[in-house]
């Protein structure tokens, strides 16, 4: 089975790049563990119709951001489906939602992964640039790339 994990992000707007750092990070520990001919990993700046797009050929997706407005503790790590996602932006002509694109590619009968999981951090949006994480995002790191590891079935040997 064909995986791919994204990490989507700003990397220099502070705890928006929380989806790229854990890319990064998540992909020399996969590598390490020579765990990754059948795993993709890397970082993702754009959404709608690029993210699916790049989603075409793989059976799952492994998807992971930053979320606001879920209600809870910055810092908080959800495992989310497509369809717990809330729906914060409308589409517009110039891009589509994940769920819009989704849905263009499947017409189109693009070969799109039957089970895509979102792994999202609460985070407090700021304007500031900052290529660091605030220390509640920071203390997520870790512990969201343990779920990431358990989801791929991958035991570090650390």
């Amino acid at each position: 089975m064909r995986t791919i994990v994204l990490g989507l992000g700003n990397p220099i707007l502070g705890d928006d790049g929380i989806g790229c750092r854990v890319a990064e990070e998540l992909k020399r520990t996969v590598e390490a563990e020579g765990a990754s001919e059948q795993i993709d990993i890397e970082p993702f700046y754009r959404g709608g119709i690029s993210l699916m797009e790049r989603l075409i050929g793989y059976d799952r997706a492994l998807i992971v951001d930053s979320i606001q407005g879920m209600g809870a503790e910055v810092g908080t790590i959800h495992r989310l489906s497509l369809d717990d996602l809330p729906t914060m932006t409308a589409d517009s002509p110039h891009d589509a939602s994940l769920k819009a694109a989704l849905e263009l590619g499947r017409q189109l009968n693009a070969s799109l992964p039957e089970e895509i999981l979102i792994f999202a951090v609460e985070i407090r949006y700021s304007t500031e640039f900052s290529e660091s994480l605030s220390p509640l995002v920071e203390a997520s790191l870790e512990p969201l790339k343990r779920m990431l590891l358990q989801e791929l079935q991958i035991s570090p040997s650390s």
